[in-house]
């Protein structure tokens, strides 16, 4: 059931549905909304992103610097060790549900700033912005 809900979360969005909110277990999930918002705060340092597709999408092209924890296999260990560390975590983009659930899973480990770009990387790639490949 609850995967059902954050894909009709990402998909409808969470106003029309019972049960989806922009909170978990009392933590806000901050929205970023645009590839430049999220590249000034990257550059800045006050951000860590976090890649939450599968390896080979990760391999195609990433943000540059992000971190990569695939949903699927996604762990506390493959997070940062500081769990008030602000997270955005990322995934294909458009109606692609990824991102919220990999930060709403962050969240049930103990990170307490978190937050999502739902543009993606294909927001990202369309703003313009670098982007890596391989894997590290």
């Amino acid at each position: 059931m609850r995967l059902v809900r954050a894909v009709a979360c990402g998909f409808l969005g969470c106003a029309l549905l019972s049960g989806c909110s922009n909170t978990r277990n009392g933590v806000t999930i901050e929205k970023i909304e645009t590839a430049a918002d999220l590249k000034a705060r990257l550059d800045a340092g006050t951000i860590t992103a976090v890649d939450a597709l599968d390896d080979a999408h990760y391999a195609d092209g990433h943000i540059p610097g992000a971190k990569h924890c695939d949903y699927e296999k996604m762990s506390a260990q493959c997070l940062p060790s500081d769990k008030a560390a602000p997270l955005v975590f990322y995934c294909a983009g458009g109606m692609c549900p990824v991102s919220r659930m990999a930060a709403e899973k962050a969240i049930d480990y103990g990170y307490t700033k978190v937050a999502i770009y739902e543009g993606g990387i294909k927001g990202w790639k369309a703003a313009g912005m670098p982007v890596e490949k391989g894997t590290k």
